[in-house]
């Protein structure tokens, strides 16, 4: 028997003590060097008072008191004790088929509507397993995470429909890796209940059936809807029957319950088949089965094991803490005066303690204690003071966010959400208060946006994945329910075209303005170049005239039909 279950721990507690003896020691010993050098010969008085050995006494306590904490950390043990050893809690994940074929109603109302039934039921039969929900037709979606919130479950398996999902068919290969996917970061026990009408046309089921069994996944098979068959029905949606379902060559699909594969998918996990006979009897079923397997894993088993007494050291610490305290060095006394003025050193003191407990920390826990007692405008107060004081601290942004979030203004809420997620450390969880207080507001785009950074930066945020998922139906729903919507963006698009349209408008008036202002241009240009061209005209019209008026021999000659002289030629 090991006398100590963490030995290693006692064996530095021991080297760590005696190292604070040790310095303890050489510290008392420079005490009375010090006081033998001031005090003279009153230092006898001083090392042989009654206040010495109440010192060396709360000395010898203290010391004692963390020997006896390092103990209880090492953890004394003796005596033996048997504990049972048990495995029954563990992983389900329900997979619920949502093709059209889940529409007959050979199973009334359908069979859909008793898959959901029953998913109800074994969720409240597994209160003390994970749960999740898979839908599947021609492929597997997640429509709720590994979860114990059974109204989470409840609220996702209200919104499995016939022909939900985009790809259509049965694939249960699909919705088996799934599952181990959703199980694979799980320890303990892996279960997989799958409701089907077991009409499969996957080609790689062998190949998941493998890889379940090397996981050691149990899959239980239960089939719903009978073996005759039943018609296909095709409603329009208010839920009234339009018509029945057709295959390619124009006949009508009967869909009948194939046990066949079923009872092979159970066989091969080491699992069993049922046949759907209602929704508590089948869960009732499942549960036992289960835990069938459980039993036959832990039966007989148990553990002994030493009982840890670290009790016993801990207890006897916490006393000698005590009684150290209650050991005063001046002996109690009662004083005569009411008030005592504190002198120059302890004044100071206050005022630091003073200041301190003003500082951004202090502040911080007085607005964490108001916001507990859920006085969410003081609570802001207080950390608004501290953020004055610590403005790099956006912890503090992050709690004034959560305190506007209280009081319902989710907008201020948001803008110190944003702030906050400065700081890598609090990224994710700001962006999943400030998407909360989105969803609140009626953002729904804002809120979808936001849990999707915070999954980025917290892929195992659970919490951020089901308010994703949320808001993503309701703004689904909004869209579907909400003609409103439809006739603003109508509204918007042909304001939109108007726009446009008045601008086209604008840019053909401009172009036509700069043309006539082109035109006007060259017409002043070209009367320019006329009224230059008349003038010219006018002054040679002058010019001759000038010209007649100086000759008038020739004008003369010219008149009685002679030619002028020519000019005579003169011999130089």
């Amino acid at each position: 028997m090991e006398l100590f279950r963490h030995p290693s721990i006692l064996g530095w507690g021991a080297a760590a003590l005696a190292a604070l003896l040790y310095f303890r020691y050489r510290a008392g010993l420079r005490r009375l060097e010090t006081a033998r050098r001031l005090l003279g010969p009153s230092y006898e008085l001083f090392a042989a008072g009654p206040g010495a050995a109440r010192r060396r006494l709360r000395g010898l306590l203290y010391m004692c008191a963390l020997g006896l904490l390092v103990l209880a950390a090492a953890g004394p043990q003796w005596g033996v004790e048997l504990t049972p050893v048990t495995d029954l809690k563990g992983n389900i994940v329900i997979a619920v088929d949502t093709s059209l074929s889940m529409a007959a109603r050979d199973m009334k109302p359908s069979r859909l509507e008793n898959a959901r039934l029953l998913l109800g039921a074994i969720a409240e039969n597994f209160a003390d397993y994970r749960i999740g929900v898979v839908a599947f037709a021609g492929e597997a979606y997640v429509q709720c995470p590994l979860t114990t919130d059974q109204e989470a479950v409840s609220y996702f398996a209200s919104a499995l429909t016939p022909g939900m999902l985009p790809v259509q068919g049965t694939d249960f290969s699909s919705a088996i890796e799934t599952t181990l996917a959703m199980l694979s970061r799980y320890g303990g026990q892996k279960v997989m209940v799958l409701i089907t009408d077991g009409e499969d046309h996957s080609t790689v089921l062998d190949t998941a059936l493998k890889a379940a069994e090397e996981q050691n996944l149990k899959i239980f098979t239960i089939g719903i809807g009978t073996p005759d068959g039943e018609l296909i029905p095709i409603t329009d949606s208010a839920g009234n029957l339009m018509e029945h379902k057709k295959d390619n060559a124009g006949k009508t699909v009967v869909t009948r319950l194939g046990e066949a594969e079923l009872m092979k998918i159970a066989g091969r996990t080491g699992a069993a088949y049922l046949r759907y006979s209602g929704p508590d009897s089948a869960a009732a079923d499942v549960r036992r089965a289960v835990g069938a397997l459980d039993l036959e894993r832990s039966k007989g088993k148990g553990r002994g094991h030493f009982k840890n007494r670290y009790q016993w050291p801990l207890a006897a610490a916490l006393l000698l803490l005590l009684i150290e305290l209650l050991v005063m060095e001046k002996g109690f006394r009662l004083e005569s005066r009411w008030f005592r003025r504190p002198p120059a050193a302890a004044a100071l003191l206050l005022c630091l303690a003073g200041a301190a407990n003003a500082g951004p920390a202090a502040l911080a826990r007085k607005g964490n204690s108001a916001y507990d007692e859920k006085d969410w405008a003081k609570a802001f107060e207080y950390y608004s003071r501290a953020q004055e004081r610590d403005p790099a601290d956006k912890r503090l942004q992050f709690n004034s966010g959560d305190a506007f979030y209280r009081m319902e203004e989710y907008a201020k809420a948001r803008e110190f959400y944003e702030q906050a997620a400065a700081d890598p450390k609090l990224a994710a969880r700001a962006s999943y208060n400030r998407g909360n207080a989105l969803f609140k507001a009626g953002d729904l785009q804002g809120a979808i946006t936001s849990y999707k950074a915070a999954l980025r930066l917290d892929p195992g945020d659970e919490n951020a994945l089901f308010n994703l998922q949320k808001a993503l139906e309701q703004k689904k729903k909004n869209s579907c329910n909400d003609p409103k919507e439809d006739k603003k963006d109508k509204d918007k698009k042909e304001q939109e075209k108007k726009d446009q349209q008045k601008k086209d408008q604008d840019k053909k008036d401009q172009k036509q303005k700069e043309e006539e202002k082109k035109s006007e241009q060259e017409k002043k240009k070209a009367e320019a170049r006329e009224k230059a061209r008349q003038i010219l005209e006018m002054m040679k019209e002058k010019e001759k005239a000038a010209a007649r008026e100086q000759n008038p021999a020739q004008q003369a000659l010219r008149q009685a039909g002679k030619p002028p002289p020519r000019p005579r030629m003169e011999d130089w």
